[in-house]
């Protein structure tokens, strides 16, 4: 497609015929890139002209002292996470020294450079910007990355990560992709550019200028053949003799541009001698082109015996001696074509001997050279895999282990590589489609279950359908089958232990939770975040000791540095039992936002819904718990979204709007009921209870709390009647059942819970406050409120201190409950907790503190009309109300008829919106 000169009529200013309008844009790209920053992406079909186009703004770039760095796809290498970032930041050395240590090392690790702990996605890609901005600081960058729809995905998505932040900078990012790649890289929705065939007039312009040796008669054969596809036309004429066909037919060359074109370069490639030809293999299948790799597996003087091929132009070295470029990816595709299995065979083995350092790399370079069943390879290739996962890459670590499957010459190995394939599809990567695929090959004698196999199936069926009863009969039956193993248990016993333990803790019921208790009992004391602590944990919280608890902080220390997504998950799901849930906060988000790991970002947002929750951030809470909502019901994961409709029904619940947390509820109990589910119906039930105690509704709130469990019982593998233990306390007191009151405060004392965290030890104490004599009770409070740590527990101590105004109140101590009850009231305030809010008001107004109101009329509400209007607005009825406030209903309907005018409204609908425009109330006197 090069013309050797001249502007003439149809030749561009790089030489390029029929390619000006192209040329322009290209050269506006630069300009703007220059600037402030551009990204372009050519389409087109292969031979059409994009990588001239490319060279061509490359070579005008650099006469415009842009720094160009250049990276191309390689379909051998679409399964090797980062391999197209490695191109270009392997052309940035002098840069990459450059960048803050945390940056260089998190690149380094990520692209098989240097060792050290997994990085997270997102700390490569930002690194990755970071080190382009250094490379631009001194001049404007142009990075230049050629075949994108072969390019991996991890480094398509830094790609197209750093695409979308070259605002402002002085980098331009030009890529180029097959028209029918589909969406690849279009999907990021950057600005295109289609590169069309030639029109016949260019395309005999261009034949006349480059073979004006040859025949019209020939050349416009040429023309016809070609259809216009620029790299077919130089090609084709190049092939043809003097005067062509003698007959006027066309040259030899069989229909398809593209197809043609390629064994054109076969032919060239099939004259080079055999050890160019051998270290060209090498060069096509290493991929990178690197040099380094590419002498060390064909000898010292391999890179000589490229010389003929450079000398015919179909590879060239880079400028910095670095690496080796093909002229065309039809050239390499060509090389591979010339070759037979056992050469490709024998060159993998050579790569993979050179690329000992680079375990992911060497393993797939292995499973490429070997044919037949190989445990030793097998072994290798499962290991690239395991090294996959630590980096975060969830997509190349299944791949691998489907391929180390494929070499295992024991079925048993074979089901077992191909069973944590489809865990890790379904549990970290969110592929259930995927996981269901890979079962299908795994398919056996199902008498002859593996406990891989059994913890995939079974956690499939438990996430998606929620059907707890298969997946413990399934693991049940793997686990008994399997042979006792001394110690800690290994990788597949881990995977089927926490799938065991989630079905158990889901159903919630004895005949699932008592068998696991059983197969625990075999396993010695393992590390906080392992299955069987996590099993430990579940069944009894007060069993946990405080050196566990240590372990755990250290364990969620270590996350900052943690790349494995199911281990940041397990660690996490130990901490949320145990109120440790803040340290795994940032480890979490990076879950999330790195994309690689949909399946474990499910989990994730649960815990960030339940951090925020926890931590008073209701509606960053509600809004995490809706997004769980909608990706689990996209996904397919059923399971997951019940579980962010307990966060939703529990923020609402603290919120007051007891109509959403309603709603929220009944999904949890619609869908879980009929499974048995009855952990989750007791979230339900946790979140209902408490909405009707901030809506007064003492019987509601004892009957919804006593459905989790029995007054002065806190049953095992039931952490929500621990946690609801406050609710089921409360209710039973303000309900005047004080002996059941008694008995469940006393339960959770012994249940030895306090010492687990601030929340755990506040909660216990309140209790017992609550249920202490008349002479002990400010005391018990008064040492509550003065746990160390607390204060992050904010609507914890509001209800504290809303309890203890109440007792105090209750014993005619006015003065003392206003302290208290003032306290809880601006608690509740801040936290937007209505209901609860009201509730302090009441009491409040009951000690002679009053608001005054004043209706739009200018008439004034009565305090006791105020106190009305207040609960009602909070959805209670007049019978409420009135047992509330000990009067008759009709007393309670008799004050709303005279506020409803002095409001301005017509009904309880508008009472809420009224009484928030009322001015407020003046301060308190001083007491």
């Amino acid at each position: 497609m090069w013309a050797k000169s001249g502007t003439s009529l149809g030749v561009g200013p790089a030489g390029l015929v029929g390619r000006e309008g192209e040329l322009a844009e290209l050269a506006a790209f630069l300009d703007m890139a220059g600037t402030d920053g551009a990204v372009l992406l050519l389409t087109g079909d292969p031979g059409v002209g994009k990588t001239a186009l490319l060279d061509a703004t490359a070579e005008l770039a650099v006469a415009r002292g842009v720094q160009v760095v250049r990276g191309s796809g390689f379909e051998y290498e679409t399964d090797i996470s980062f391999a197209g970032l490695h191109q270009l930041v392997g052309s940035l050395p002098d840069e990459l020294v450059l960048l803050p240590r945390s940056m260089r090392e998190a690149l380094e690790v990520a692209l098989g450079l240097g060792a050290g702990p997994a990085p997270s996605r997102i700390a490569v890609l930002n690194a990755a910007l970071s080190l382009f901005d250094e490379a631009a600081k001194e001049r404007p960058l142009l990075l230049v990355v050629d075949d994108l729809h072969v390019v991996d995905q991890a480094s398509r998505a830094a790609v197209g990560f750093v695409a979308r932040r070259l605002g402002g900078r002085r980098i331009g990012l030009l890529g180029a992709q097959r028209a029918e790649s589909g969406e690849s890289f279009r999907s990021t929705g950057l600005s295109e550019l289609e590169v069309a065939p030639l029109d016949d007039a260019d395309a005999l312009r261009l034949l006349s200028r480059r073979f004006a040796h040859l025949p019209r008669r020939v050349l416009s054969i040429v023309v016809n053949e070609a259809q216009g596809n620029p790299l077919a036309l130089l090609e084709f004429a190049g092939s043809t003799g003097v005067s062509g066909d003698q007959h006027g037919q066309r040259a030899g060359w069989a229909s398809g541009p593209g197809r043609n074109v390629r064994a054109l370069y076969g032919a060239r490639v099939g004259r080079l001698p055999r050890e160019t030809r051998e270290v060209l293999l090498l060069a096509a299948l290493e991929g990178s082109g690197d040099l380094g790799v590419i002498e060390a597996a064909g000898g010292p003087d391999s890179l000589e015996k490229l010389a003929p091929a450079e000398r015919d132009h179909l590879v060239t070295v880079t400028e910095n001696g670095s690496a080796v470029r093909f002229r065309h990816p039809l050239v390499r595709a060509a090389v591979v074509d010339d070759s037979t299995g056992e050469q490709r065979r024998g060159a993998h083995r050579r790569l993979a001997d050179a690329l000992a350092d680079q375990p992911e790399r060497r393993g797939d370079h292995l499973a490429r050279a070997t044919t037949t069943a190989d445990e030793t390879v097998a072994t290798v290739v499962e290991s690239a895999a395991r090294s996959s996962l630590r980096r975060g890459d969830a997509d190349g670590a299944i791949a691998r282990l489907r391929r180390a499957a494929e070499l295992s010459p024991d079925r048993s190995d074979r089901r077992r590589r191909l069973s944590q394939a489809a865990y890790a599809a379904a549990w970290v990567a969110g592929h259930l489609e995927v996981s269901h695929e890979i079962m299908r090959e795994a398919e056996g004698d199902p008498t002859a279950r593996s406990l891989s196999a059994a913890a995939t199936a079974g956690f499939l069926v438990l996430v998606t359908e929620g059907d707890a009863d298969t997946a413990h009969a399934l693991l049940m039956e793997a686990v008994e089958q399997a042979p006792e193993m001394p110690g800690p248990p290994r990788e597949e016993w881990e995977t089927a232990l926490f799938t065991l333990t989630l079905a158990s803790q889901y159903s919630g019921r004895p005949e699932h939770w008592q068998p696991l208790v059983d197969v625990l009992a075999r396993f010695p004391e393992a590390a906080p975040a392992a299955a069987a602590s996590l099993g430990r944990v579940h069944h009894n919280l007060g069993s946990v000791t405080d050196g566990m608890l240590r372990r755990l902080g250290d364990e969620i220390a270590r996350l900052r540095d943690q790349g494995d997504a199911d281990v940041v998950i397990r660690t996490a799901l130990t901490a949320s039992y145990l109120d440790r849930l803040p340290g795994c906060r940032e480890a979490v988000y990076r879950v999330i936002r790195d994309g690689g790991a949909m399946g474990s970002s499910m989990p994730a947002l649960m815990f960030v819904a339940l951090e925020d929750l926890h931590a008073g951030r209701w509606q960053a809470s509600a809004a995490a718990a809706d997004e769980l909502i909608a990706l689990s019901g996209e996904m397919g994961y059923r399971l997951f979204a019940q579980l962010g409709h307990y966060v939703a029904a529990m923020a609402a619940a603290q919120r007051g709007d007891l109509d959403t947390c309603r709603e929220h509820c009944e999904d949890i109990w619609g869908w879980s009921g009929s499974r048995g589910l009855r952990r989750l119906e007791n979230c339900a039930h946790q979140a209902a209870a408490r909405a009707a105690l901030g809506a007064a509704d003492f019987e509601m709130a004892f009957q919804h709390a006593t459905a989790i469990c029995a007054p002065g019982t806190l049953p095992p593998f039931n952490p929500e009647g621990v946690w609801s233990a406050p609710d089921l306390v409360e209710a039973a007191v303000r309900s005047g059942r004080h002996a059941e009151a008694r008995r469940h405060a006393d339960a959770l004392r012994d249940a030895g819970v306090a010492h687990l965290s601030s929340r755990f030890a506040l909660s216990s104490a309140t209790v017992t406050a609550m249920t202490a004599a008349a002479e002990d009770m400010a005391k018990c409070f008064e040492e509550a409120l003065r746990l160390p740590g607390v204060e992050q527990w904010p609507f914890e101590i509001g209800r504290a201190h809303l309890a203890y105004g109440e007792r105090l109140r209750r014993q005619g101590l006015n003065r003392e409950a206003r302290v208290q009850l003032t306290a809880a009231r601006g608690r509740f305030e801040e936290l937007g907790a209505r209901s609860w809010e009201a509730r302090a008001a009441v009491e409040l107004r009951a000690t002679g503190m009053t608001r005054s109101g004043r209706g739009k009329a200018g008439e004034a509400l009565t305090p006791q009309e105020l106190e009305v209007a207040r609960l009602a607005a909070t959805g209670l009825s007049n019978p409420q109300i009135a047992s509330r406030l000990f009067l008759s209903p009709r007393t309670v309907s008799s004050h709303l008829y005279r506020v409803f005018p002095k409001l301005g409204i017509t009904s309880r609908a508008g009472l809420r919106d009224a009484l928030e425009v009322l001015p407020p109330e003046p301060p308190a006197p001083r007491l």
